[in-house]
Order: structure tokens, then sequence, then C-alpha cells
């Protein structure tokens, strides 16, 4: 009877594990939902617009699109509606989610997943994101690398070149003429990577023209990198148009992140417009002219003059104000600077008389009179400001020629008659000698000469004063001298100029005299072009079919900016989107990478070519050239493990019972197990110490012997026989219970591998 009770028990409690695991099987096998397979990641493409970076910085936005492949969905059984698509915390903030797909009909399912405007946050390099099916809450993750994000380069943390901006103008074929009104569309090109945020337009029209409408500035869309933002811009040509080359000065002025902080800039460019001149009046003529005197005028004397002032133009000349400068030896005995004349009509004259009184001493027998005349005038119906001024002779006596019949001697001059540096041009930081040759071209010896050298911006001396100091010098005579210069590192590269000042004396008769000569010489400077660019980053794999970005470093190490820089790629079996770029200028100590993105076609080694021009600080086209080579390889397939792939239709259910069976199910078995093996044990140390290793063999009858000792041994005591009675009460009553339990117990297996609970036998079923 104990035996019985305890085995009962056991039977009960395995009933009761089984029916738990039983009812979790169903909600289990709907949470996995193993029919849709595995979602995985098989490539990205990074873009900015219609290009695609080399590197992302922080700030920048953004497009990635991500394909995703199932291969136990086809695009007929797939619907982007059962599926919750969500970005989770990573390296990029920000952005939209959109699923497309690419495959068709029965084909393995592949998407796109389009996250757009994503804003880099500087720091790492992962994307990751969830596909969760809607109607059971079964999520998937999905996290990549992204390459081309800056992670932690401490580029990162420079702050990035200020974003280069191209200015455009189209509109009418034709010229504009006088009145005439049309629209012109300016454009403005974003040349960097960078976006260009909260960008204003203003635009300044000449003289000419007009913008119709009266605002001059316009707020426009934020600009992306190699994107272009315009405007539309209506000009008016005014009825008098007095020059063809009319122009539009348009300024953009923007804000943008540089890696480090938000900065501000501006663009400007002019932009001519083309017209037709014609309509207005042309300026008017006016000429001076002066009364003729009885005799040249000596020192000491006075005498009267007449400046007669004549319109010879087309138009009136409205309140015109004369004004006269004497040269220096004369004087004008007048209380009044200047002198207001009455409206002159075309061919009108105007008059002024003047007094003049020559110094006692005059230096030289031309002495003159400046005339100027200052007016307004009427163009096209504009009231335009106008002036005329004439140069009039005034003869004199020089000192110490009573009869105005001598002749002044003629000055002593100093010419730099032949002068050398070197070579043919001097290279910016370098030392180098000017030598100069200079002579006396004049009748009279000079004395006293003293030279001083100033070399501007460009040049300066590399050693020693820069005055030198000359006794004489005969005439026609010559003099050599050697200048130690040094070009600046700095030095603008073209023709710059040193500048000589000579100053000297001379001996005229009884009269000491000075004269002085301000020369300058010019010699080419050159700024050695230091631009150099490294061997590109070539990626560790590459695979057929995949993007790949081409990254070349380049760093402008001279003390001028290159312009126009142009970078080209040539490859036979390569995709690229890009394989000519504009970069534009680089400033000097700027660096940066020029980045290619590159799809080999086939395998094995690719030769590129990656070219790049330029234009020096010499203004002459410059190009340099590398040639590499990169291995393309085939796309490795992972292989799927035949367990892993889910069972064909028709073959048994869709769900894994297996693994299952093999994991939840074996445990509670197990479980099961051990409570029968529990009590077997604790029954046998009641019942015989007898070995029942045996019992699994029919043949041994010392096992079955034993067994049977066990069995028919009678109870020690009446007290275990109570207790075995009331034990056996409470076990019939828990089988009872479970009666009801038996059925669902035993549905879906074989009763004989069961065989009967309420049987009295050993057998383990």
């Amino acid at each position: 009877m104990m035996r019985s009770a305890f085995f009962k028990r056991s039977a009960a409690l395995l009933c009761a594990v089984l029916l738990l695991f039983t009812l979790a099987v169903p909600a289990f096998a709907e949470g996995e939902l193993p029919e849709d397979g595995a979602f995985f990641a098989v490539g990205y493409r990074l873009s900015v617009g219609s290009s695609t970076p080399g590197r992302l910085g922080r700030g920048s936005t953004a497009d990635i699109t991500v394909t995703v492949k199932n291969v136990s969905l086809t695009a007929d059984t797939f619907s982007a509606d059962q599926y919750d698509f969500s970005k989770l915390i990573d390296s990029f903030s920000e952005g939209t989610v959109k699923v497309s797909e690419e495959s068709k009909g029965s084909d393995p399912l592949v998407i796109k997943v389009r996250f757009s405007r994503m804003k880099y946050s500087g720091s790492g390099q992962s994307l990751r994101f969830q596909i969760t099916r809607k109607d059971t809450g079964v999520s998937q993750l999905i996290e990549l690398t992204i390459a081309e994000a800056g992670g932690t380069d401490e580029k990162s943390d420079q702050p990035a070149p200020e974003p280069q901006v191209l200015v455009s103008c189209s509109g009418p074929q034709t010229p504009l003429e006088p009145g005439q009104e049309a629209e012109f569309t300016v454009s403005f090109r974003n040349l960097s990577d960078l976006e260009l945020k909260s960008p204003v337009a203003s635009f300044t029209p000449s003289e000419s023209l007009s913008i119709s409408g009266g605002s001059y500035s316009f707020l426009l869309d934020p600009i992306k990198g190699k994107q272009t933002g315009s405007v539309k811009v209506k000009l008016k040509a005014s009825d008098s148009v007095s020059s063809p080359a009319q122009s539009l000065q348009a300024d953009l002025k923007f804000t943008y992140f540089n890696n480090v902080s938000e900065a501000q800039a501006t663009a400007s460019d002019k932009l001519p417009i083309l017209t037709i001149a014609r309509g207005g009046e042309a300026p008017p003529v006016v000429l001076a002219s002066r009364s003729t005197l009885k005799k040249p005028i000596a020192a000491g004397e006075t005498a009267s003059l007449t400046v007669t002032f004549s319109n010879k133009g087309d138009v009136k000349l409205l309140s015109p104000v004369a004004s006269f400068t004497p040269s220096d030896a004369l004087l004008i005995e007048s209380d009044a600077g200047s002198v207001l004349l009455p409206d002159l009509d075309p061919g009108q004259t105007a008059s002024v008389s003047l007094t003049l009184r020559a110094l006692p001493e005059i230096t030289s027998a031309n002495q003159s009179i400046q005339a100027d005349l200052k007016f307004t005038y009427s163009a096209g119906g504009t009231m335009t400001q106008g002036s005329s001024s004439d140069r009039l002779s005034v003869p004199a006596n020089p000192t110490g020629s009573s009869s105005g019949e001598g002749a002044e001697a003629s000055v002593p001059h100093i010419v730099v008659s032949d002068f050398s540096y070197g070579g043919e041009s001097v290279d910016a930081g370098s030392n180098f000698e000017l030598k100069l040759h200079f002579e006396n071209k004049g009748t009279l010896p000079i004395e006293n000469i003293l030279l001083m050298v100033d070399g501007g911006e460009n040049f300066t001396l590399s050693g020693g004063s820069s005055s030198f100091f000359f006794a004489s010098l005969a005439p026609g005579a010559g003099q050599d001298q050697i200048l130690p210069l040094q070009a600046l590192p700095a030095a603008k590269s073209g023709a710059q100029s040193v500048a000589l000042s000579f100053k000297y004396e001379y001996v005229d008769g009884s009269k000491r005299g000075s004269g002085g000569e301000d020369i300058k010489l010019s010699m080419p400077v050159v700024q050695p072009d230091r631009f150099e660019i490294s061997s590109p980053q070539i990626p560790e794999s590459i695979n057929v079919g995949e993007e790949t970005v081409l990254t070349i470093p380049y760093v402008n190490k001279g003390k001028s900016e290159i312009a126009n820089v142009e970078a080209s790629v040539t490859a036979e079996n390569i995709d690229t989107p890009t394989k000519s770029q504009y970069i534009g200028n680089i400033a000097a100590g700027a660096g940066g990478n020029i980045g290619f993105v590159l799809t080999p076609e086939e395998s094995g080694p690719i030769p590129l070519v990656l070219k790049i021009t330029y234009e020096d600080s010499n203004e002459k086209v410059q190009e340099k050239e590398i040639s590499v080579e990169i291995f393309a390889e085939e796309l490795p397939m992972d292989p799927i493990p035949d367990g892993d792939l889910p069972p064909e239709d028709g073959e048994g259910s869709s769900f894994p019972w297996t693994p299952v069976l093999g994991g939840t199910g074996a445990a509670a078995v197990f479980a099961g197990g051990g409570v029968l093996f529990a009590l077997r044990g604790k029954k046998k140390k009641q019942q015989s110490a007898a070995s029942w290793s045996g019992w699994d063999d029919p043949d041994d009858e010392e096992a079955l012997a034993n067994w049977n000792e066990a069995v028919n041994a009678p109870e020690n005591t009446e007290d275990f026989e109570e207790i075995e009675e009331m034990e056996e009460m409470e076990e019939i009553e828990k089988i009872e219970d479970l009666e009801d339990l038996e059925e669902t117990f035993h549905t879906g297996a074989d009763p004989d591998e069961w065989g009967d609970p309420q049987e009295d036998t050993e057998r383990e079923w």
C-alpha cells in the first residue's frame, strides 16, 4: 500500500507539470513567429542630397538607406503595414523612417529602410533600429556601423573651413533696353558638405538699374551640401542708361555648424547685367582759357589775368563754381577761394578776373594756374554732378634774369640703367642680391647723394641699413650698388616692386640746388607650390556590388591660396556617381579629404588613376596624379544551418517542437522523473536493502526473488499501517481530482509507451 501511494503521488505531480507545459506552449509559439524568419542588414548607402560625403562631421545631416533581407519571406507574403520600424538610441538623432520593397513576386524579401535627415552626434559610428511584428510584439534588433561617421576622429573637433558658395545669374538672352523690366534668377550653389542655415540674400543694383517690388533682401530655405538655393529678382533699367556695363551686387549671409559651434559667413559676387546705353545726354564739355599777358611776370610784380569758361556741350550748366590754384612762385590776390558763376547755356561763356603776384624768388619760367569748374546738369531727368579742370600756363622771369631772355640751367637727374636679381624670378622666403647701376644724366655734377631703400609689403633688407651715402657723381658717371634683400614668406605672387629714393645736391653757378628721384624696380615673385596629397586611404575589405569610400588626404602647406581645385577618378569595372568633382579654393594652411564613392562591378585587382588639377598662387595650372590598385572580392554569403530553416509547407506543424521539447519539455519530464526516483529511493529504504540493478533483466532470478521478498514482507507496526491508510486515502482523493486530466495527459501519445498509471507495476512511463 505504501509503494502504491507514493507512486500515485508521483504520477499526480508529473501530470501537473506537463499540464503547465501544455498551457504555456501556445503562448510561446505565438510570440516567436518563426514563419517570419530573420531580418538582417546587407548594406547601406549614405547621402547628403544628391552627393555622397566622404566623412560626416559633428552636426552634419545626412540620409541613410539600409538594405534589409529576409530569406524566409517573399515580396508576395510581406506587408510593411504589419511591422513597426523604430530607430533606437545610437550615434544619430532626429530623422524620419520610410520603408520600400525592392524584391518582386516570389523572390526572397529585400526592403529598403530609409532614415531621412539624420543628424550625426559626433560620437560613435552605430545605427540601431528595431523591426517589430505589430500583432505579436516579437522584435528583431538590427545594428550596423556607419564608416563615414567621424567617430572619435580628432579632426571632428577641429573647426571646419568656411563653406564656399558659387553665385550665378540667369535671365534674358538679350540686353536690357532703357525702361525695360526683366526677371533674373540668382542662384547660390553650396560647394561644401555643410548645410547653410538661415541664408539671407541681399542685392545692390548699379546706378542705371533698380529692383522692382521694393524688397532688396530675401530669406531662403536652408541650403544643404552640394545643393542650390535661388531667388528671382525683377530688374528695371532706367530711362537713361549711361553705360552698357551694369551689374548686380549679390551678398549671401548664412550660418553653419563648423564641427565646434555655429559660425556666420558671407558670400559675395558682382553679377554683370547687359544693357543698352542710350536715351541720356552726354556729359557737357567745358573749356577754360586766359587773357594774354603783355610780358612775362617778374619776381615781385603783379599782373591782371582774365579766365574764361566756355560751355561746349549740349546741356545747361547749373550753379557752376570756379576755383583757382596757382603754382609755387605765384599768389592770387583775392579774398575768396572760389567764385559762383551764372548758369551757362550751351555755347555761353563766363569770365573771372584775377590779380596775380609773383614771389621774390622765381625758380622756373614755367608757372601756371589750375582752373577748376564744378557744376550740375540734367542727364535723362536726373540731376548729375559734373566737373572740368584745366591748367593755364603763366610766363615768368626766373630770379637773376631781368629781361626774361636767360635760360634756366637744366636740373641733373639720376637714372637706374641696369639691375639684376640673380635669376628669372624670386622665390618667396628666399634671400637674394639686388644689383643695380645708376647714372647721373645731367650736365652738372651732383653731390651728397643719399639712397633710401623701401621693400614695401613684400621685401625687406636681410642685413645692414636701408640708406646708402655717396659723396659725388660726375655728369654721365655711374655707380654700382648691391642691396641684400629677402622676399618675405607671405609675399604676393606676381610682379612686386622695391622703391628707391635718391636725394642729392648740385651747384649751378653761385646757386646751390637740390633734387631727388623716386624709382621703382619690379621683379616677379613666385610662391612655391606646396600643395600636397597623400596616398589614398583604402578600406581593408572591398566587396563586389557594395559601395566603398576612397579618401585622399590633402593639405596646402603654401602661404597662398590655390584656386579651382578639381578631382577626378578613372577606372574600369567601377561604378561611381561622381567621376569628377569641383572642390573650389583651398586657403593657405587648410587641409581635408577628397572622397570618392566606388562600387566594384567585378572581382579581382582594379587599377585606379586619381587626378587632381588646380591653379597655384602664380596662376599656373598644376596637376597631380596618383595610381593605386584595389582588390574587390565577391560578397561572402553566410551559411544558414538546416535547423534554422523553417519547415516546408505541408510538412507538419510550423512550430519547432523538437528544440522546444528538447529544452523545456525534457526539463519537465526529467523533473517528474526526479520525483519518481526520489520516491523509489525512499520506498526502497523502507522495504529492502536488496539490489534493484537487475530488474530490467527478466532472466535475473536473484533480483526477482529480492523483489518478491520485499513486496510480501509484513509491516512492522500497526502505527505504520494507520499512516499508510491515511496517506492512501489522500492519494485516492488526489487521483479522483486528476481523473479529468488523465485524458488530456494521454492525448496525442501512444498508450503502449505510457501504460496504465493505476497498474501496480514498476515500469517507467
